[in-house]
């Protein structure tokens, strides 16, 4: 499959005559809501003269044959984006489902492609459903080129087909894709932390970047201290200050930790009670469950549920949120 880009015609094209220019905007933008790709260079057939050698065409034949010969390229399956239709900036999209036809017309259009009406689409090439790098190949290249970025375009088409992003308001399109591409890494890199540092050796792990963070005074691996099963639900105890560091108003806070080493997602709620157990033993003033696997409503519903029992916050990293947390604060441990 490939994506060809055509431009569209310009207002000089029309000696700006911003009249006709804009009657030919109708004219081919209605053709392409209706099925017909079209593209103008001189009234002639392609195919009357394809198989002419280049001594025996004439100069008009010429002409329209190095201007638009790549017609005959396009094929079923082919994606068409017309460039500045129906106005600068804009831009039709449609797949091919019947190849090169001439079909004379009044504006000098006749070099033609029939489109699947279904997946016709009209967008801004600056729209956010468009991925920059989609956006970057939509700017003017000469009478036509092809996008080589394939995943990226049925993506953007996707996105304009759905409308609606979650992007956060406040939030750029470059950070928004840009954190988009590096989920799969972070997935990528929390896999690495559980193949590397399976059962203890990830309690270890956390341990050592909870020790890099601000604010934390004392981690006790309290898991692997007491062993497995009489850690009364607390792989780690986490003692840090909070409040203000001014005047007697700065104390310490006790957090519990339960660190489970698991794949693929989170369905049992084992941890949520060791959490509770931990909590009361310790007189702990918030839990935390570190998980490698995925979450899971179900291990997300049994949270909120002891927080809301508690009166007390607790937490959740899972999945890529792990990466996350290990990149942030233990960095210059792994890199």
């Amino acid at each position: 499959m490939t994506i060809w880009a055509l431009k569209g015609p310009s207002l000089a094209n029309y000696d700006n005559d911003n009249e006709e220019y804009q009657e030919v905007l109708e004219f081919l933008s209605n053709s392409i809501r209706n099925g017909t790709s079209r593209f103008g260079w001189d009234a002639f057939d392609l195919r009357t003269f394809q198989n002419k050698s280049w001594e025996e065409r004439n100069e008009n034949e010429r002409e329209c044959w190095s201007k638009s010969n790549f017609l005959l390229n396009i094929e079923k399956g082919d994606w068409i984006v017309h460039i500045n239709i129906p106005y600068c900036g804009a831009c039709f999209a449609g797949q091919i489902v019947e190849e090169y036809k001439f079909e004379k017309d009044d504006y000098g259009y006749s070099h033609t492609l029939k489109l699947d009406k279904s997946t016709i689409i009209e967008f801004e090439r600056n729209d956010d459903e468009v991925l920059p790098i989609i956006s970057r190949k939509l700017k003017l290249m000469g009478r036509y080129w092809t996008i080589q970025n394939v995943e990226e375009f049925l993506q953007t088409i996707q996105n304009i087909k759905v409308g609606e992003l979650g992007k956060k308001e406040d939030e750029s399109v470059g950070i928004f894709y840009l954190k988009k591409d590096l989920s799969p890494l972070l997935k990528a890199i929390t896999i690495k932390i559980h193949d590397t540092h399976p059962g203890s050796k990830l309690e270890s792990l956390i341990a050592e970047v909870f020790r890099k963070i601000h604010n934390v005074i004392d981690v006790d691996e309290h898991g692997n201290n007491k062993g497995f099963g009489t850690d009364n639900g607390a792989d780690l105890i986490v003692t840090y200050k909070s409040g203000l560091s001014i005047s007697n108003l700065e104390k310490q806070e006790k957090l519990v930790v339960q660190v489970k080493s698991y794949s693929d997602q989170h369905w049992e709620t084992n941890a949520v009670d060791q959490i509770e157990d931990a909590i009361t033993e310790f007189s702990a003033d918030m839990g935390l469950i570190v998980t490698t696997a995925e979450s899971t409503k179900n291990l997300e519903e049994a949270i909120e549920a002891l927080s809301n029992k508690l009166n007390k916050p607790i937490g959740l990293i899972a999945g890529e949120e792990i990466a996350k947390f290990v990149l942030k604060y233990g960095g210059e441990i792994i890199l």
